[in-house]
């Protein structure tokens, strides 16, 4: 009986051990499986994580390069419209024959700038009517008086007006002639320079508030016809 005894306490130990043996063997076995898998995920999240930055690099680097295209397409663009430069001279010329072209109409259509005619009378060499005469101004105020008192006011106006009518600079004229014009508002007035040879009769009208203005400038043939 001792001897079943201690066979059957053998064969438990043996197989105790077995199992023991069997159960560490699966423990390593699933570290080892555990490692493997921690190391594969390891792997395949490097590679994510490489994978993005390269993507993330390479995005700046493809933006500059469109940029270069659109500014190679801009380049492109400018050339086209930029005109050869003998284009330039012919359209420079054009508008400069252009803007001379309306200026001289301006000056021979309607926006004439003096009227010259000869005269019919035998004293008068010709007659000068200029539309851009304009009022000399005046310090006068209130009711305008006409005067022909060589000290007032007024007198001196309608000296400078003669002057201003007939070209002459008031240095280098002497009046022979001032007087009223027809009415209390008009004037007319011979003036020559100092050595004679341009005589003028220029009429004058007072405007209110602005002074007189010449209206017509006859251009005298002799001294004699200034009087």
């Amino acid at each position: 009986m001792s001897n079943y005894n201690h066979r059957t306490n053998s064969r438990l130990n043996k197989n105790n051990r077995k199992k023991k043996g069997n159960n560490i063997l699966n423990i390593l076995i699933g570290v080892v499986l555990l490692l493997i898998i921690i190391v594969v995920v390891n792997i395949v999240t490097d590679k994510g994580t490489d994978s993005a930055k390269e993507k993330k690099e390479a995005t700046p680097n493809e933006e500059v390069k469109s940029e270069d295209v659109s500014a190679d397409n801009t380049d492109e663009a400018d050339k086209a419209v930029i005109p050869a430069e003998g284009d330039d001279v012919k359209e420079e010329s054009n508008t400069e024959n252009q803007a001379s072209s309306v200026e001289e109409e301006s000056k021979s259509d309607g926006n004439v700038t003096v009227v010259t005619e000869p005269s019919n009378n035998s004293k008068i060499d010709e007659i000068t009517i200029d539309p851009t005469w304009t009022p000399i101004g005046t310090t006068q105020t209130g009711e305008h008086v006409s005067s022909y008192d060589s000290h007032s006011v007024d007198y001196a106006e309608k000296v400078k007006a003669l002057s201003y009518g007939s070209g002459l600079d008031a240095s280098n004229m002497f009046v022979k002639r001032l007087g009223n014009g027809g009415s209390p508002q008009k004037s007319v007035g011979t003036v020559t320079s100092k050595d004679g040879k341009e005589i003028y009769r220029i009429q004058l009208e007072w405007i209110d508030g602005q002074g007189w203005i010449p209206t017509k400038k006859e251009k005298l043939k002799s001294l004699d016809d200034a009087s």
